[in-house]
């Protein structure tokens, strides 16, 4: 596995919340006769549209019937009967929508959630650190990593005693990260990249600023933050692995917007990749009666992959949402059938920056909650600025300029804090992976119960809204403990 280390390395003290990130749109209205009557908002210049065919598949005509209309294919997924298309009228979309083979054809707007809150952590000058740092040793247990001692999260979830005996992951299970792409040079992702395979969905998301950076370069800093929960070389964090494979879909571009019709295409992607875990970090929330093409693809999305072997883990939101009290909306694809829909944990109180932490398994302030979405938990971290009870990740190297990003990665620092599901949902993922590594591939539905079932019990007996069937422990679901 090639390693290396940066000429310097520059620990900032910046704190930054990532927001799992959601498409809110309101959907449009149903026209009589459930025809949706589609349309193009300001907000959608390019006239996207999701179109849902009432077969899964994509009839062989149906490229030259769009163009009839003046618009044009963006990804037709034969495997699913969906496709995404642009450049469409209201007219066109509605004349499209009347063909007896189409089940739905619903706007697909582009959206970017609102701004990430950024400022100073308060942490003290003596935490600012700037020298070179050794390549990692191969052999050397992920507690070696230099701030592990600051990663709450992996204590709270048994991951130590799991790396002990040994299971510190495989190179032969491979985990999708969708989202704005991966930073593949950060030190500790190097090699754990799949650049062969790895793929951006996001054409007009350039590298002009970074000549040599792959298309599915992270100009944000949102996947780089996530990929780094579920895996790490461990020279400056701990990931839950230490050896698994990285594919990055990047499905949203520098300034963290994406479209329900990429997260979609990005599903089916990593599902014919062979992925065997696939961690979504977004969503988009939709009506079951305005937007029913919309929710009937993202379930077939996530049926697929999982008929294919894959789990797909996401995040239920981080607005504090009731959600079994929110009438006919859906949050997707965390409530998809066959996902696993992970809220949030994190400490109520820390001493230091090290600790030690009060109650690390209380549920996160932010977190959507309900006993109807949520499957599990996990920590994501809590508290505000130089409370030390956020979520340590690391950072891109080529943050973009067209948004806000954390300070230190504006820096080129290594790692910030953090606070969302968006932490949660990968931490669920990593465990998710070491699973498959014992267990073997092909069988999400073993790997999911497994999760489930060895959840220790919080909150509520049974199945609670804050914790769903628990908060994950790693040394119970691989057999360590009873």
């Amino acid at each position: 596995m090639n390693r290396h280390a940066p000429n310097i390395i520059a620990l900032g003290t910046a704190l930054l919340v990532l927001q799992a990130c959601h498409d809110q749109r309101a959907p449009t209205e149903l026209a009589g006769g459930g025809v949706l009557a589609a349309s193009v908002t300001p907000a959608d210049p390019a006239g996207r549209h999701l179109v849902v065919f009432r077969a899964e598949r994509v009839p062989a005509d149906f490229e030259e019937r769009v163009a009839q209309l003046g618009g044009s294919v963006e990804a037709a997924l034969d495997s699913i009967g969906v496709a995404a298309v642009t450049g469409l009228s209201e007219g066109a979309a509605a004349e499209l929508a009347a063909a007896t083979d189409v089940r739905a054809v619903e706007p697909d707007v582009a959206t970017a959630p609102p701004n990430e809150d950024v400022g100073a952590d308060g942490a003290t000058a003596d935490e600012a650190v700037s020298e070179p740092l050794a390549p990692a040793d191969a052999t050397a247990s992920p507690t070696s990593a230099r701030f592990y001692a600051r990663q709450w999260n992996l204590r709270a979830v048994f991951a130590p005693a799991a790396w002990a005996v040994g299971f510190l992951g495989s190179r032969d299970v491979v985990v999708a990260i969708l989202d704005t792409g991966i930073d593949y040079t950060n030190p500790d992702l190097v090699g754990l990249v799949d650049l062969d395979r790895s793929i951006s969905f996001v054409p007009e998301d350039v590298t002009r600023h970074y000549p040599g950076r792959l298309p599915f370069s992270d100009l944000f800093w949102h996947g780089t933050a996530v990929a780094s929960a579920v895996a790490s070389n461990a020279s400056v964090l701990a990931g839950v692995n230490r050896y698994v494979t990285l594919l990055a879909v990047k499905v949203a571009d520098s300034t963290n917007t994406h479209t329900a019709g990429r997260l979609i295409r990005g599903i089916v992607y990593a599902a014919d990749q062979g992925a065997d875990v696939i961690n979504v970090s977004r969503g988009s929330e939709r009506h079951k009666s305005q937007s029913p093409g919309t929710v009937a693809a993202f379930e077939r999305a996530v049926n697929y992959a999982f008929r294919k072997g894959a789990l797909v883990v996401s995040v239920p939101f981080n607005d504090a949402a009731d959600l079994d009290h929110d009438g006919d909306i859906v949050r997707l694809p965390c409530e998809a059938a066959n996902a696993i829909c992970a809220a949030a944990t994190g400490p109520t109180g820390a001493s230091s920056i090290n600790g030690p932490w009060v109650d690390v398994d209380a549920p996160a302030p932010y977190t959507a909650f309900g006993r109807s979405a949520i499957s599990v938990a996990a920590p994501g971290g809590t508290g505000n600025p130089g409370q030390f009870r956020r979520f340590w990740a690391l950072c891109t190297t080529t943050p973009s300029v067209a948004t806000t990003v954390p300070p230190a990665c504006r820096a080129h620092q290594p790692i910030v804090q953090g606070a969302g599901t968006s932490f949660a949902a990968p931490t669920v993922a990593g465990l998710a992976a070491l699973l498959v590594a014992q267990l073997g591939h092909g069988n999400p539905a073993l790997i999911r119960a497994r999760i489930l079932q060895s959840a220790d019990d919080l909150g509520e007996p049974g199945v609670d809204p804050y914790y769903g069937k628990g908060r994950i422990n790693i040394a119970r679901a691989l057999g360590l403990i009873p």
